[in-house]
């Protein structure tokens, strides 16, 4: 797809993520508690000043390399998984479910080449990742937001499939 291709695909996906954020934001107290959207906002603002630190000023003049769209591409997965796996009392059904369909649909505008990167990304990053919740979680994504069709691949139960902080996991794979 190429490097603008894969620049814009990250914005997208970034502006989906910050766009479910601000969504689940607006919902009253008692369906979404105002403490778990911070703490995965953090999380995910972690990350994203993470990419930032390696990126330095490419960011903000619109450059990025390869690794933009990859983290872009692990901020959906961890906004979905995090959807997935939380707490009824943290997220409502209705307003998790409403913001993951939001995820599919954005997928589905995605042009077919756009969606096979991002395929492809997702596979690489699940290939790539140690914590097994998480890659059990990125296995089944595509399927999930109907990115591929068919049946969906046999993706090994984890034992604990709840999302993890990723700051967490990195502190994790650094002890690896």
């Amino acid at each position: 797809m190429g490097t603008d291709g894969d620049a814009v695909l990250a914005g997208l996906l970034r502006g989906v993520v910050a766009d479910s954020l601000a969504w689940l934001g607006e919902y009253p107290e008692d369906q979404v508690d105002a403490g778990a959207l911070a703490a995965i906002r953090q999380s995910l603002d972690w990350l994203s000043q993470q990419l930032q630190a390696r990126q330095g000023d490419r960011l903000e003049s619109g450059v990025m390399d390869e690794t933009a769209l990859k983290v872009s591409a692990e901020l959906f997965v961890d906004l979905s998984w995090w959807l997935d796996t939380c707490p009824d009392e943290e997220v409502e059904p209705n307003a998790a479910v409403s913001v993951l369909e939001n995820g599919t649909t954005f997928t589905y505008e995605l042009s077919d080449q756009q969606r096979g990167r991002l395929v492809e990304v997702l596979g690489e990053i699940g290939a790539a990742e140690r914590h097994e919740g998480r890659r059990h979680a990125v296995c089944r994504l595509p399927f999930a937001i109907g990115l591929v069709d068919g049946e969906e691949p046999e993706c090994e139960m984890p034992v604990a499939r709840e999302w993890v902080r990723l700051e967490d996991r990195a502190d994790d794979q650094a002890k690896i």
